[in-house]
């Protein structure tokens, strides 16, 4: 959707392109800008879904939104999407991929109700001393220095952030406002992250500058984003008749690169361990998704810590050897060589014992159990070591999750530092031990038992 003048050019469709029943399109990566590159040149490049093929080296579509029952862990998902009204182009699509729950509706429409009928926002943001109210009582806490410093960041010129840490533009001042404990565990940044990727984080959000304390600018699916988001995708490529084609992993692409065209060549892929690839010609359009949150992700367990991976990483290693190829391929080094300043870890835990919503109800005030908002967003445990935020949304969180079940999300920033509880850095905690962590600061009872046999973890 593109918006110009008001929404004139909104809504009009795009006529047929020339030639486009002779093109093919190639896709690497299942995630969410893949299977949207397959709706778009569907719906508005008017390609036929036969000539599309989706190239995915795990089994399932959707990566970083993913979401399953796994066996011995209990209900997955690795992360979560915060949204708002102004995520024009993914609601331009849904608008147009019906919806799996609701008939004659779409994706949109559905959202669109949900958060209608019940509005996000939450009750308490943070908490100290083991479930206590922080008191942030949404306000910002910016002294006069440093509102000063946020705002020569956003009228800073992208220069004079570029190769610059967020700790060398803002002082000690910013760092204990509660707008910077706000802002780093809503989008999960760091002290010494890029100043220029913080920037622009604040011009793309800065609509949102009053519904930020609280929450209620976001908009939540009411399942988890797997079942809500990616499954009405596929359903829809597949109707199509998209090809999707899982176990292949693109090790690389070729190039022919002249001073006026870079034109792909060839695709080089290991499907099931078998090397393969396919020609491209003038009619091949590629489209390639390099680098990735989630790539070389491990899962633990309840009794199991994960493991960090640390190569090869098979999207970024597609990125650098394309890069390597011409510069203004990019330079997937300067996001994915520092592991120990980039790396972080999350949890699932699905309570089994009913005294553990009991202390959810009581920080979130709202119960659990009503099938509708809940946290309302992330609450951050201000005096964790680890910074430890969680998460429940509206549940069940999974279709097919018993109605006795909570399904809730933890992360934290500071993986590497003994916990408060546990006294062991998360990164080497295995579930149940998270889970102790967690229940310590909601003010459980310290009570092995509950952690043991009250829930499990993935």
């Amino acid at each position: 959707m593109y918006y110009s003048s008001g929404n004139y050019e909104a809504f009009a469709r795009p006529r047929k392109p020339e030639g486009v029943d002779n093109k093919t399109a190639w896709i690497v990566g299942g995630g969410l800008a893949g299977l949207s590159a397959a709706v778009f040149l569907i719906r508005d490049g008017h390609m036929k879904g036969s000539r599309i093929t989706l190239l995915e080296r795990s089994s399932v579509s959707g990566g970083a939104m993913d979401g399953a029952d796994v066996p011995e862990k209990g209900w997955v998902i690795r992360g979560n999407r915060e949204m708002d009204d102004h995520f024009e182009c993914l609601w331009d699509m849904f608008r147009s991929i019906p919806s799996l729950e609701i008939p004659d509706a779409s994706v949109l429409d559905e959202m669109f109700w949900v958060n209608k009928d019940d509005p996000n926002f939450f009750l308490q943001r943070a908490t100290i001393n083991c479930g206590q109210d922080a008191h942030t009582d949404g306000k910002f806490g910016l002294c006069d220095k440093a509102q000063k410093e946020l705002m020569t960041m956003f009228l800073a010129t992208r220069k004079e952030m570029e190769n610059k840490r967020i700790n060398e533009v803002f002082t000690q001042e910013f760092f204990k406002t509660n707008f910077w404990m706000y802002w780093r565990t809503m989008f999960a940044f760091e002290e010494w992250h890029s100043a220029l990727e913080m920037k622009l984080y604040l011009h793309r959000f800065v609509h949102h500058i009053d519904g930020f304390p609280d929450m209620s600018a976001l908009k939540f699916t009411r399942y988890n984003q797997y079942e809500s988001m990616i499954l009405p995708m596929v359903s829809w490529l597949k109707d199509h008749g998209v090809v999707f084609r899982y176990g292949v992993e693109v090790t690389d692409v070729d190039f022919d690169i002249q001073p006026t065209r870079k034109q792909a060549t060839r695709i080089n892929w290991k499907e099931h361990g078998t090397a393969g690839g396919v020609d491209l010609g003038p009619d091949d359009l590629v489209f390639m998704t390099i680098g990735s949150l989630v790539d070389n992700s491990d899962e633990g367990d309840h009794h199991t810590a994960a493991k960090l991976n640390e190569g090869p990483a098979p999207a970024w290693d597609l990125w650098r050897r394309i890069a390597a190829k011409d510069p203004s391929f990019g330079h997937p080094d300067v996001f994915g060589s520092n592991i120990a300043q980039t790396k972080w870890e999350s949890a699932t835990v699905t309570t089994l014992d009913k005294r553990i919503p009991e202390y959810i109800q009581k920080i979130t005030k709202r119960d659990p159990f009503s099938g509708k908002v809940v946290s309302g967003g992330i609450v951050t445990v201000k005096d964790s070591s680890w910074l430890m935020s969680w998460l429940v949304e509206r549940q069940p969180h999974f279709k097919k999750q018993p109605k006795d079940q909570v399904v809730a999300w933890i992360y934290s920033l500071f993986v590497d530092r003994p916990g408060d509880f546990i006294k062991k850095p998360m990164q080497d905690c295995t579930g149940e031990e998270i889970t102790q962590e967690w229940l310590y600061h909601m003010g459980v009872p310290v009570d092995a038992e509950i952690s043991q046999k009250g829930c499990t973890s993935g």
